[in-house]
């Protein structure tokens, strides 16, 4: 694997010791120009930044992070999900799935998911996971296990 990164460090004419650095400042370019927060340091979309502190991820608009964290809050969304892990399926493999009786519940389910872009439409009857997307994804459900496993919450079968 350090290979591989080697070679892809020549490959973009430059040094592989170089590309981690240059990773983190356009990060931070983005961050600037897209109001995101990356780390513990918040950049606003005038290119203010709140200092290092607990509180600084309430210094720029959260409606997009609210939506995905609504999208992944339901226990039928959860097992809608987990379902497209693995390989895209269909809408009656995921009503299976996620133990839905209608297709209007399972309608409902997949246009949040898909609106939180966690999941796509491909075709007609297709649906499957957007992989760059899964390991936030992963952090967001990890941490709400930890804050439940802490409040005592941890009760009931998994999604």
């Amino acid at each position: 694997m350090a290979r591989k990164r080697e070679r892809e460090g020549r490959d973009s004419g430059m040094p592989a010791s170089e590309l981690g650095s240059a990773l983190a400042q356009l990060q931070e370019r983005i961050a600037r120009l897209e109001g995101q927060v990356f780390g513990e340091r918040a950049v606003g979309a005038n290119g203010a930044t709140a200092g290092p502190d607990g509180n600084a991820i309430f210094a720029v608009p959260l409606d997009g992070g609210v939506r995905v964290l609504a999208a992944l809050a339901s226990m039928p969304r959860l097992a809608l999900y987990r379902a497209v892990l693995e390989h895209p399926a269909t809408s009656g493999e995921l009503m299976k799935a996620a133990g839905l009786n209608t297709t209007g519940q399972l309608y409902h389910h997949l246009r949040e998911l898909i609106g939180a872009g966690l999941i796509v439409q491909e075709g007609r009857d297709r649906y499957a996971l957007v992989h760059e997307r899964l390991p936030a994804a992963r952090t967001i459900l990890g941490a709400a296990l930890g804050v439940a496993q802490a409040a005592n919450l941890t009760v009931g079968a998994p999604a």
